[in-house]
């Protein structure tokens, strides 16, 4: 989305500051100085604190999806067979479920707490999710059409169940310190593989 470049610089400084210190300790008073602005910009491009900590909110999950979209497709579209699909999926939920990534999660889990009471915010984020998980049901639909996943395998639900499966995992990453829990990894990829293929092996 192109943006003026002064609703930008706004955006990105009030992301910063929610990533670092949370919703509460956003200020408009330290945005003006960070970014160099007066209060009428922020309030001519947002309209209250309130919009633009739901803008901010909104725009950390849509990068959220933005990035996993990436990683995802760079990983898929090497795929030629079978044998590859099934070792892509584990490539990429391994990636996934890297330490590295636990505070990204942990993120959009928050983003999406902060959708409460803020109804334009839990449109604007719902209609965000289910595009995304729409786009990656497109990803498998040539698998599905060169019969290397199950032929009865829904690739919407999966999808949908796959989202909310790789989110359970701040269950254990919540309140802790980022660290490997291989015990979950593997039982999540084994329940991914067997749900896609029907199988856990060829």
């Amino acid at each position: 989305m192109e943006r003026h470049p002064t609703h930008q610089k706004i955006l990105d400084e009030a992301i910063r500051i929610i990533e670092t210190s949370g919703e509460a300790g956003l200020r408009v008073h330290d945005i003006e100085v960070a970014v160099d602005v007066t209060p009428p910009s922020i309030y001519h491009f947002f309209g209250s604190r309130d919009g633009l900590v739901s803008a901010a909110q909104a725009e950390r999950v849509l990068r959220g999806f933005s990035q996993f979209g990436a990683v995802s497709e760079a990983i898929l579209e090497k795929v030629t067979s079978r044998a590859e699909l099934r070792e892509a999926i584990r490539e990429l939920l391994t990636l996934v479920y890297e330490p590295s990534r636990a505070p990204a999660r942990l993120q959009r889990i928050f983003a999406f707490g902060s959708a409460e009471g803020r109804p334009e915010l839990a449109a604007i984020i719902g209609d965000a999710a289910r595009a995304f998980l729409h786009e990656n049901a497109e990803r498998f639909k040539v698998f599905k059409e060169n019969g290397w996943t199950r032929p009865d395998l829904d690739l919407e639900a999966f999808s949908q169940w796959l989202g909310g499966q790789i989110l359970g995992r701040f269950y254990i990453e919540i309140g802790c310190e980022p660290a490997p829990n291989p015990a979950w990894d593997a039982i999540s990829i084994e329940a991914v593989t067997f749900v896609v293929f029907g199988s856990l092996s060829d």
